[in-house]
């Protein structure tokens, strides 16, 4: 990944980071920029979200099930585009005790990329 990749992650599930990232992407397309999406973890249903929204395939980013170079290569491939954006999957670092950086969290994403990282707050005053 690149300095044109950041994550949308939030404190927990259920807090809105599939309506920000989606609006996200889609406004960075209709400003002519060619935009990726990428769900950290297992999830089937968001990268469907994420292709509707840039009008490319999305995918998968699971640090805690795919060998590195696998990851490595699918982020590097998402990358080519002008943004990237990542979407957590849960809490932004949520996962699994594992060697550094294979936890399943999307936080394990950023040491490599070292993206900008914007938490969605809930309206009730949680972050």
């Amino acid at each position: 990944m690149t300095g044109r990749a950041f994550i949308v992650g939030a404190a927990r599930s259920g807090s809105g980071k599939t309506s920000v990232a989606v609006g996200l992407m889609r406004a960075f397309r209709r400003r002519g920029l060619a935009v990726r999406g990428a769900k950290s973890g297992p999830d089937y249903i968001d990268p469907g979200f994420h292709e509707a929204a840039t009008g490319a395939p999305g995918v998968n980013l699971d640090s805690w099930a795919m060998p590195p170079a696998l990851l490595d290569r699918l982020a590097a491939d998402q990358a080519a585009a002008d943004v990237l954006v990542v979407e957590s999957a849960m809490g932004l670092f949520d996962g699994i005790p594992a060697a550094p950086g294979r936890s399943g969290a999307a936080a394990d994403l950023a040491p490599a990329a070292s993206p900008p990282t914007t938490r969605r707050c809930g309206s009730a005053g949680w972050c």
